[in-house]
C-alpha cells in the first residue's frame, strides 16, 4: 500500500486532528545498492507478537490519552487501521480502555497468531467500516468479504466498501454511507 500519511493529507483539516502512530516493529528495506539502506516499520516483529501485543496496547493507550486530554470531552474519534494495523487497531480497542466512535479497518490483515473472530467479539459496539481495495491482492484477506461476515457474527454494526487506486478520501472512508 501506498504511504498511507501521504494518502491522507486531504483530510488534514483545521477541524480534525490526524493522529498517525508509527508501527514500533523495525525491519531493513531492500537496497538497491545505491542509496542508503532504508529501514521500515511493522506492527508486529516476526516471532515477537505475543509480546509486541503488550508493548502495542500500552502505546496506543498512552498516545490515545495524551491527545484525547487536549481535546474536548464530545470530540468523536474514528480509528483507521491499514493492513497489519487494522488487526492492531482491532486489538487495542478490544481491550476497551480507550474511547471511541468508529473504526475502519483498511485492506486489514490479521496474522494467524491473532484470533479475529475471539478479537471481533471483544471490541464494544460500534461502527465498523470495512475497506477493501480493487489492486491490493497480497493476501486474499484483503478483498474483507470474511472480515465482513466475522463482524457479523460478532454483532456488530459493520458495512464493506470497495475502493480502487489513488488516495484515501473521506467518500472512500464511507462518511456518508449507510451502516447495514
Amino acid at each position: 500500500m501506498p504511504e498511507l500519511a501521504a494518502q491522507l493529507v486531504a483530510l488534514d483539516t483545521p477541524e480534525r486532528l490526524l493522529v498517525l502512530p508509527e508501527a514500533l516493529s523495525r525491519y531493513g528495506l531492500p537496497s538497491d545498492g545505491q542509496a542508503p539502506r532504508r529501514i521500515g516499520a511493522d506492527w508486529f516483529a516476526v516471532g515477537d507478537l505475543v509480546p509486541d501485543l503488550t508493548d502495542l496496547s500500552n502505546y496506543l493507550d498512552t498516545l490515545a490519552a495524551e491527545v484525547l486530554a487536549a481535546c474536548p470531552p464530545e470530540v468523536t474519534v474514528t480509528v483507521l487501521g491499514c493492513g497489519h494495523g487494522g488487526a492492531a487497531a482491532a486489538r487495542w480497542l478490544a481491550g476497551q480502555r480507550t474511547r471511541y466512535d468508529r473504526l475502519i479497518l483498511y485492506a486489514a490483515v490479521f496474522p494467524p497468531e491473532i484470533d479475529r473472530r475471539a478479537t471481533l467479539k471483544a471490541l464494544p459496539n460500534r461502527p465498523v467500516t470495512v475497506i477493501a481495495t480493487t489492486i491490493d491482492s497480497y493476501k486474499s484477506e484483503a478483498d474483507g468479504r470474511a472480515l465482513l461476515d466475522d463482524l457479523d457474527e460478532a454483532g456488530l454494526p459493520a458495512r464493506l466498501q470497495y475502493v480502487s487506486e489513488g488516495p484515501v478520501t473521506l467518500a472512500a472512508l464511507g462518511s456518508t454511507t449507510q451502516l447495514r
